[in-house]
């Protein structure tokens, strides 16, 4: 008789998996390892993510090799690391002085095993020692040993700089990187350049922007597009989306979305392919791409029954002069018709309203539809756009300027003899129009404004960029948007993983590894999710809850991290220190602490920030605030950059695998 067998029934008990490399390998290989992903019922009848659960039963084998050794202070280079290639292979770096990107290859993890293993022979450790000599030197060729440069090249001109936050990959081997410069007053492009139409911002600080496609393999850039005098949010790729080959940029200044194709094309010698951004479409100003055709043909008709009416003189200088008088101004930011977009937001709130039987409360909520402008984007697929709308008056703050009128004056007397600098559109019309004897003039400006998302009002639009419809239209306190998103969870955040790529023609677009676990497809994110609501719901209202989880949406392209030890199903961490989205957390001197999930044993650790020994404390650093620290993970291997920068410090550690484990 069997009673451990009777006593696992019993109690209703589950024989645990051996937790060994050597089991772990060879069920990676069969295929026969039975990982903990607990699934909600959201997709449970959605073929494709059943498929991806396949590869997350091959993740068992990490929990036998992972980062264990933290290797502390590494000597870096004069650059700034940013990520990972999806494959792995490639880092990418931006120089000290921002103007160019730097590429290393990665040479695996394994590449300083053999230092490690001398290192740890004495006494066994987690991290490297201050006071050993030997960790002091590995400490110096540390980043040698694991990288080596391939490529250094030089992108921007015109004393343009690249923002650090902002990389978009594009299969294995093409990297979009933006880089801007603040506009001089004396080189401002002409009005009609500036404000493309008449729901434009006019922001006081305006800058040129430059994006960049870059081949990391051939070190050349492919293609690059221009915005002059512009405002783009660049901060991690707000105003940047990326879905497959569809590459969405987001103006907030002139309040349209740019569409373009990464498209493959024949280089001049016809024997090499590279990659170009063609633009597809517009939406703002106009929907469709004869939507001007439409506008002019009623002016024009207009025009011609006027022209035919006019009597003709017998100068042809007077008739040629009078022609070009009489036709109107097409120029968007004349006119006084809604945009395409705008025009289809408001058929939408007047057909609820009129559903609903509450026109009234439409007609007087009317003005704020009017002030309503896009703040962010996201590319859900190659044909539907999440776009989040706020009030004007949120998005920039206007702030009242005394000038003196002698200067105002002399600008625009400037500007009758250049009208390339002319940026007010009263002024362009009648150059003398504002010349008086006044001694000073008060000018308002607006400064941007980074919004609290958890307490303003916003409203996500979902656009249907191929039959130019508005799908739905829902506001940030809608508990159908919180249901939304609580059960759909990685249709917005995985969706730009999309873009990458393998290299075989099976998978064009992305492996399937590439698989978080979140709160719509993991019981323990759902269980964290439940936990953090709750937590909320102790201080605040229903409508202030929901206002701070959909603050999160619109979701940027490619903001969560690949790794596997990241991975709810496998370990057990503090989500306050470390989570899969890629931001900085203030963590400061904070050990990180990586438990396994079936059993709760301490499995590595992580010493993220600048490590100091009792003799180097500060007696004030109980006072100190706590720095923020990034971390760049490799997507596949057991490889972590931890980045710490304070003011004038850039302190990087790596978190290696090492076989001499003190845990």
């Amino acid at each position: 008789m069997n009673y451990e067998h009777d006593l696992f029934i019993e109690l209703n008990l589950k024989k645990r998996t051996p937790i060994n490399l050597i089991n772990n390998l060879f069920g990676r290989e069969l295929g026969t390892n039975s990982c903990t992903l607990y699934m909600t019922d959201t997709f449970s009848d959605y073929s494709n993510r059943n498929e991806q659960i396949k590869f997350n039963l091959m993740k068992r084998v990490y929990l036998s090799v992972y980062p264990s050794y933290s290797v502390l202070n590494v000597k870096m280079p004069n650059c700034f690391i940013r990520r990972f290639s999806p494959d792995g292979r490639y880092i990418i770096a931006f120089n000290q002085h921002l103007n160019g990107i730097q590429i290393f290859l990665f040479k695996g993890s394994s590449a300083g095993l053999e230092d490690l293993h001398n290192i740890n022979s004495r006494i066994p450790q987690d991290k490297t020692d201050s006071d050993d000599v030997e960790s002091d030197q590995f400490r110096y060729k540390a980043f040698d040993t694991y990288f080596k440069e391939t490529a250094n090249l030089r992108l921007t001109e015109n004393n343009e700089l690249i923002h650090r936050e902002c990389a978009l990959f594009y299969k294995n081997s093409y990297l979009i990187v933006a880089s801007s410069v603040i506009v001089n007053e004396e080189n401002l492009p002409s009005y009609e350049q500036i404000a493309s139409n008449n729901e434009a911002i006019h922001y006081n600080i305006m800058e040129n922007y430059t994006i960049y496609l870059v081949d990391i393999k051939k070190a050349i850039i492919c293609d690059k597009i221009k915005f002059t005098a512009d405002k783009i949010n660049l901060t991690h790729n707000q105003s940047l989306s990326l879905f497959k080959n569809v590459f969405a940029v987001l103006s907030q200044q002139n309040q349209t979305i740019h569409i373009y194709y990464i498209m493959p094309t024949l280089n001049q010698d016809s024997s090499t392919i590279s990659f170009k951004f063609v633009l597809a479409k517009q939406i703002g100003r106009f929907c469709f791409s004869d939507d001007l055709d439409y506008i002019q043909r009623p002016i024009l008709n207009q025009f011609n029954s006027k022209v035919k009416s006019t009597p003709y003189s017998e100068s042809p200088r007077f008739n040629r002069r009078q022609k070009f008088a009489s036709i109107p101004s097409t120029k968007g930011y004349c006119e006084n018709c809604f945009t395409g977009i705008k025009q289809r937001i408001i058929s939408f709130f007047y057909k609820e309203a009129l559903e609903n039987n509450t026109l009234s409360q439409f007609y007087l909520n009317f003005n704020d539809i009017l002030k309503l402008r896009m703040y962010k984007m996201q590319l859900l697929d190659d044909r539907y756009v999440l776009i989040k709308y706020g009030n004007l008056d949120h998005m920039v703050t206007q702030k009242s300027s005394i000038i003196i009128t002698n200067r105002v004056t002399n600008s625009q007397i400037s500007s009758q003899n250049n009208p390339s600098i002319s940026v007010n559109p009263s002024s362009s019309q009648n150059p003398t129009i504002n010349l008086s004897s006044e001694t000073t003039q008060t000018s308002v400006t607006n400064i941007p404004v980074v919004l609290n998302e958890n307490t303003v009002p916003f409203f996500f639009v979902l656009y249907d960029t191929k039959t130019a419809t508005v799908m739905s239209v829902l506001k940030n306190t809608s508990a159908d948007m919180l249901k939304i998103y609580e059960n759909l969870q990685d249709y917005f955040s995985l969706a730009t993983l999309d873009g990458f790529s393998a290299e075989n023609e099976q998978e064009p677009y992305g492996s399937s590894f590439n698989f978080h676990t979140l709160a719509s497809n993991n019981l323990y994110a759902n269980e964290l999710l439940a936990r953090h609501i709750k937590m909320i719901l102790k201080t605040n209202t229903t409508n202030e809850m929901t206002k701070c989880l959909l603050s999160q949406l619109p979701i940027s392209s490619q903001s969560y991290t690949t790794t596997p030890y990241l991975d709810h199903s496998l370990y057990s961490y503090d989500e306050k220190l470390i989570s899969n989205l890629e931001r900085p957390k203030p963590i400061g001197d904070q050990i990180i602490k990586f438990n396994m999930r079936e059993t709760g044993r301490l499995c590595f650790r992580l010493y993220p920030g600048l490590q100091m020994t009792n003799n180097q404390q500060n007696p004030q650093s109980h006072l100190t605030f706590k720095r923020l620290v990034a971390f760049i993970w490799h997507p596949r291997e057991p490889f972590c950059i931890s980045v710490q920068r304070a003011s004038n410090e850039y302190n990087v550690n790596f978190h290696v695998y090492c076989k001499n484990n003190l845990i």
